[in-house]
């Protein structure tokens, strides 16, 4: 899956909003969204870096650059 800018703005708008909505969440609430929300975002976010990272490991294979 190629992540785009525009999935990728998506994406971040998602994440913050669910982070805001963690904030004002207070202890007599349930945690079931909020666990929720984090079983869908943590497997996107980790696609984003390992697709980057091998996009980045492609680049220094082509530019014969290994930092």
């Amino acid at each position: 899956m190629m992540f785009t800018t525009e999935k990728l703005d998506e994406l971040e708008k998602t994440v913050e909003e669910h982070l805001m909505h963690a904030d004002n969440h207070h202890q007599y609430e349930s945690h079931k969204p909020f666990w929720q929300y984090y079983r869908q975002d943590m497997p996107n976010c980790l696609m984003i870096i390992r697709e980057y990272k091998e996009i980045i490991k492609t680049i220094q294979q082509e530019t014969g650059n290994t930092k």
